[in-house]
């Protein structure tokens, strides 16, 4: 099991900006946690105060649409990156 934690003064959260802690087990956001909170010995990703918005998606894509949808349209390219993931 890979765990990490990520850190910064600037978490976006759906109760809005904080100093905080995300939890990732295995790629998947575990929790997010008090900004304090990191294991003994944790791998740690310390992003000072640049901007983490956990679980965002970034929707800005380039995909062959319109045109060349018959080699990739938007719902084949998205199903890719999902699947890559």
């Amino acid at each position: 099991m890979s765990v990490q934690y990520f850190h910064s003064q600037r978490v976006v959260t759906p109760e809005g900006e904080r100093p905080a802690t995300i939890e990732v087990r295995d790629g998947v956001i575990a929790g997010v946690h008090a900004h304090d909170h990191v294991p003994e010995g944790a791998t740690l990703r310390d992003g000072v105060d640049g901007v983490i918005l956990p679980g965002l998606v970034d929707s800005h894509v380039h995909v062959n649409e319109p045109g060349r949808t018959e080699w990739e349209g938007f719902e084949t390219a998205t199903r890719a990156a999902a699947a890559s993931t």
